[in-house]
Parts: C-alpha cells; sequence; structure tokens
C-alpha cells in the first residue's frame, strides 16, 4: 500500500481502500465515548455518502494517495492484457480474488477486475466472485476518477472500454 501524506487538506485527493475514492471535504471534530476527535470527513466518489478518519489514525487508517498517472497507465494494460489464470478450485479461487483485493493497490482492482469480467457478463461466476468483481470494479472506478480528474460514470465508461 502507497504511504499516507502526513495531512491532508480540504479539497485534497483521497482513496479509502474499503470504501473508495474521494475528496477531503473538510477537518471536523467529532465526539467518541465523551472524548473529542479531529478526523478528515472524506466525500466518496462512488455514492456521494461520507466517511470520517481520525486524524491523529492515519498511519493505520484505510486511506492512501490516489494513484499517478504512470500507475494509471499500468492498470489500462493490464485491464488490455489476457486473463490471468486462477484456480479451478472455487475456495482457493476467492481466497485468492480476497486477498489481492486487500492489497489495494490500483494494479490489483484493475487485475481483479479483468480476470473475473468474461465471467461477470456472462453469469458463469459465483455470486461470491460477482460480489468481489462489483467491488473490485467500483474501488477501480474510483479511483480512475481521481486521476484522469472526472465523474464516476466516464471512470467506468473509461474501463469498460479497455475491456473491449
Amino acid at each position: 500500500m502507497q504511504a499516507t501524506a502526513p495531512g491532508f487538506k480540504v479539497n485534497d485527493k483521497i482513496v479509502h481502500t474499503t470504501r473508495g475514492g474521494g475528496y477531503i471535504r473538510s477537518v471536523t471534530t467529532k465526539e467518541v465515548a465523551n472524548e473529542a476527535i479531529v478526523c478528515y470527513e472524506i466525500e466518496l466518489l462512488l455514492n456521494t455518502s461520507r466517511v470520517f478518519v481520525p486524524k491523529d489514525n492515519l498511519d493505520v487508517a484505510d486511506v492512501r494517495l490516489p494513484g499517478s498517472k504512470s500507475e494509471n497507465k499500468k492498470a489500462v494494460d493490464i485491464l488490455r492484457s489476457r486473463k490471468g489464470r486462477l484456480s479451478n478450485d472455487w475456495k482457493s479461487r476467492v481466497t485468492y480474488l480476497k486477498n489481492r483485493l486487500e492489497n489495494a493497490t490500483l494494479e490489483c482492482y484493475a487485475e481483479t477486475v479483468r480476470d473475473l469480467h468474461a465471467g461477470y457478463l456472462d453469469d458463469s461466476i459465483s455470486s461470491t466472485e460477482r460480489k468481489i468483481y462489483c467491488r473490485a470494479y467500483d474501488l477501480l472506478a474510483s479511483e480512475v476518477a481521481l486521476i484522469r480528474d472526472c465523474d464516476i460514470r466516464q471512470a467506468q465508461r473509461f474501463i469498460d472500454t479497455q475491456l473491449k
């Protein structure tokens, strides 16, 4: 996972590795168990919901800076490449895919989308694999939107074009 910056400012781009990319919208104080905690308020691109990340816990929080333009190019190359070989054993395959997503990099999102895309389209993957695909696709789209400075729908169209 990429290192986080020591601090963020309002309107900075940020990736929450389990919720998707977004923007820092404010620095606010939340009352938790009678303790005032300073948090970054992140507005997510996927569903315009907000998530609060304690400012003092960035070193352990699931946040990072978005990938670079060169990392985006590598993700595009992955999406355009031949599908990777996955295990025939369902349990091994799902474990592998889940572990890959936990790496929380643009490259891992792209590999997961590439490897499950055909099965998603022809409905030949399990419901668990469909959930993994959708999660990887959403995480990839939100980060691509940040990198390319576009909205989420434009990022989705861009990804779909690369997969053809």
